[in-house]
This record gives C-alpha cells, structure tokens and sequence, in this order.
C-alpha cells in the first residue's frame, strides 16, 4: 500500500513527528505541529479509507489511531467524529468504532446529488467555454494515461478527481466543490473497491467524448455525455462480485 504523507512546502524535520505505521493501519503519516492535528488525522483517515487502503469493517479504535500517529486522543475524537458525519466510520458505544460498509442505498443519494451538481457546473462552464479551457481540461487527461501507462491507479484516481473540479473553476463556482466532493466520497470508495482496471481506458475515453462536444459548442450532447459517464457506476454495482458481498450492505 502506498504511504498517505501530509506536509506543506514550509515543513522541516523537526518539526513534524513521523508515525512508523507498524501497528497494522498498512500506511505511515507525517504530523506537521504547525498545523490543525485533528484536520490532518481527518485527512489521511478519510484518503485511506475512500482508497480503501481501509477496507469496510475495519477497526478504528483511538487508542490504536493515537498509537499510529503519535498523538493525545482528542485530535482522534474529533477525526472520527467528523469521519461518522462523513458516512464513513459508525461508532457503536462500548464497542468501538469502524469504517462504515458501503450503504446501496447512500450510493444513491450521493450520486443524485453529485450527477445534478455536476450537470449545472457544466451547463455554466459550457457558457464560458474556451480553447484555453479546453487544453487544461486534456492536460488532466493526458496525465490519466501516463497513469495507466505506469500502472499508478492513485495518480489516475486523483487526476480524475480533478478533471472533474475543473468545471467548478470553469463555471466560477469553485464553493460548489465542496458539496459534491462530499456526496463523490462515498461513491469513490465503491468504485476504487469494485472498478476493474480496464474501465481506466473507457474513462478517459468518456471524459475525451465531453471535450469534444464542448470544443464544438453542443452543450445539449457534452451534457448527455457526463450523465452517461457518472451513470456507468451502475454498471460496476450490477457486475458486483460475490466475494465483495460483505462489504456492501442495503
């Protein structure tokens, strides 16, 4: 599993204390002091289970977390709080806390409300479409294939996280990113967890077929073309395997 790091560009080393991630989290962080603790813990929780590095079920008891990271259990407390408003950890009193199953039926709210934001974002950027809008949109995708080239599934998942914010720019609406950034979480998990490989290649194939209708100025087609393509998670959720049953719940 590749390590979740956290730092900022002003970071020294004695500044930051370094967790050896031998306690079975399978990832090592490092905690700048001079910054929020409890945003960071929050941080690198939430990449690693949305990558599913922490698979549903797992344990996410706060002596363990505290252990991991190197620190006192209320930055932990309030990381995991946050994670259970997310959708992403259930904390069941007297027993501990644990990363939440996938929930079918948060899928779906998530991606109705991801796919409706992500359409109006379109619509707007579509107004104010540009060629040099076009060309940053492509730089994200040829950084896509170099990923698949490369076999480097966290930088193709991460670039596709933002050709998609790219609209939110495009459309000036950059406060809406929040919103379907959350709704996109739960959705992320589900698909890192049940994608197979070949469905990266149709992915920048999709993304390529929205450019090209926005380049030849057919808003109508370049919206019918990102609908088709945020609906093929449906299409993962009915060739779902059976040995991921008990991670999925309805």
């Amino acid at each position: 599993m590749s390590a979740v790091t956290l730092k900022t560009p002003d970071d020294d080393a004695d500044k930051t204390v370094t967790a050896p991630g031998s306690d079975g989290l399978g990832f090592a962080v490092d905690i700048n002091r001079k910054h929020p603790v409890a945003d960071q813990i929050y941080d690198a929780l939430k990449e690693a289970i949305v990558s599913v590095q922490l698979l549903p079920g797992t344990s996410i008891s706060e002596n363990r977390i505290c252990r991991h990271f190197g620190v006192s259990r209320t930055p932990v407390r309030s990381a995991v709080v946050r994670l259970s408003e997310d959708g992403l950890v259930d904390v069941y009193p007297q027993q501990g806390s644990f990363v939440s199953p996938i929930r079918l039926a948060e899928i779906n709210d998530s991606h109705f409300v991801r796919k409706n934001l992500e359409i109006a974002l379109l619509r707007e950027a579509a107004t104010k479409w540009s060629p040099e809008k076009s060309a940053h949109a492509r730089a994200i995708i040829e950084v896509q294939r170099q990923a698949i080239e490369a076999g480097d599934g966290n930088l193709f998942f991460r670039e596709d996280e933002h050709f998609h914010q790219a609209f939110a720019g495009f459309a000036e609406r950059e406060g809406v990113w929040a919103t379907v950034l959350q709704a996109k979480a739960r959705l992320a998990r589900f698909v890192r967890l049940f994608g197979k490989p070949d469905r990266l290649p149709v992915v920048v194939r999709e993304h390529l077929a929205i450019l090209d209708a926005l380049d030849a100025r057919q808003i109508d087609r370049a919206i019918q073309q990102l609908d088709y393509h945020l609906d093929m998670a449906f299409t993962i959720l009915k060739q779902l395997p059976d040995e991921y049953g008990p991670y999925v719940v309805e």
